[in-house]
């Protein structure tokens, strides 16, 4: 009788352990998504800047990524999926 209460206790300290792990990896995902929002929505106000003074103020990093932005958009969208 032993044997098996110490069976179910791993059991049920394993299914713990598994549904913590995927308490934290949904947590990650959920702030993953929220960074990629707001790294869109920094891109499209940077991409709408084209052509204006504005752009020439930007940092090359952000002009390319405004840049690569515009790309997907002008394709659809596409890479909204990563």
């Amino acid at each position: 009788m032993g044997s098996q209460d110490q069976t179910t206790r791993k059991a049920d300290l394993m299914a713990a352990v598994a549904a913590h792990n995927e308490q934290q990896r949904q947590a990650a995902a959920e702030r993953g998504r929220a960074e990629r929002e707001e790294a869109d929505k920094q891109a499209a106000a940077d991409a709408a800047l084209y052509n204006t003074a504005g752009w020439e103020t930007l940092s090359d990093l952000r002009r390319h990524r405004a840049s690569q932005y515009a790309a997907q958009q002008a394709q659809g969208g596409a890479g909204d999926a990563a």
